[in-house]
């Protein structure tokens, strides 16, 4: 259910409202133009990189609808050797892990090996989107934000986690 009230993420995003609002619309428009079971595993991979438990307590409603089921999220770390994973899934979280730790460090050979499971037109979408819930995740974690408990108002394509993945 989205929050009626003001929720921790506005309370601490809210001191800048303006900004708040259009960096969530870009934020949710750059999900929406990867593939939504993609982009659901690449955010919480990034999420528990950067330790935000808000992130990592929401899930992402379209990657939901895909099919992306709780057993998987909960093996996201274990992605290289879990069957539970695609190869292509597996590029991309790879690629998300280069991307949270040390962007600068990768190669033409890494973006390669990525679109060798994308697209152009995908690669650029998902670097896009990667950027977008990396900066929020960071934020969220720099500012100490709980696990959500409640949708807030700016993210209505989002529901919380259930408690056992908590």
């Amino acid at each position: 259910a989205v929050a009626e009230t003001t929720t921790e993420l506005e309370g601490v995003w809210g001191h800048r409202p303006a900004y708040f609002e259009i960096f969530m619309d870009d934020y949710l428009a750059s999900l929406e133009r990867v593939d939504p079971v993609l982009m659901e595993l690449a955010r919480i991979r990034l999420a528990q990189l950067v330790e935000s438990e808000f992130d990592q307590t929401l899930r992402y409603q379209p990657a939901e609808a895909a099919g992306l089921a709780e057993e998987r999220i909960a093996a996201i770390r274990e992605y290289p050797s879990s069957p539970l994973f695609t190869e292509r899934e597996r590029a991309v979280l790879e690629f998300t892990e280069q991307f949270a730790m040390q962007s600068s460090n990768i190669t033409d050979e890494d973006c390669a090996r990525l679109q060798e499971h994308l697209s152009p037109t995908e690669f650029i979408y998902l670097t896009k989107a990667l950027g977008t819930a990396d900066q929020f995740s960071r934020v969220n974690s720099a500012f100490r934000l709980g696990p959500a408990r409640t949708v807030p108002a700016s993210m209505p394509s989002f529901t919380v986690a259930p408690t056992k993945t908590h």
